[in-house]
């Protein structure tokens, strides 16, 4: 973010990149999966959601032990850690310095040359 810029512009800029870029925002009263631009203690996070049905169904897999969502669990380790990569790829082609947070999934984007 440069020195003029506040943390609303540059999430708006970075939402625009991304929608831009043939991404959908996750809709927050919807089931659909996406990314999401957001603030926290003034700066700009980006996540990736999957779609509910493949959190509720990894969700599941957890309380089963039994092997049975096996399919399910890989299948969104998967696209989570694949959309991750992707994201942050976009983000830096797009020139945001994407950081990546302490954990979890997601991204602390900031504009080229100034790390946060």
């Amino acid at each position: 973010m440069n020195a003029c810029e506040s943390p609303e512009q540059l999430a708006d800029r970075v939402q625009f990149d991304l929608e831009s870029a043939g991404l959908t925002p996750k809709q927050l009263d919807g089931e659909a999966g996406g990314f999401a631009v957001y603030i926290d203690e003034q700066q700009v996070h980006v996540d990736w959601f999957t779609h509910h049905r493949l959190d509720s169904a990894d969700l599941d897999s957890l309380v089963l032990s039994d092997g049975l969502f096996t399919d399910v669990t890989r299948r969104y380790q998967t696209t989570a850690t694949t959309m991750h990569v992707a994201l942050g790829s976009i983000l830096a082609a797009f020139g945001y310095c994407p950081q990546r947070r302490g954990f979890g999934f997601g991204y602390i984007v900031t504009s080229e040359g100034t790390p946060t």
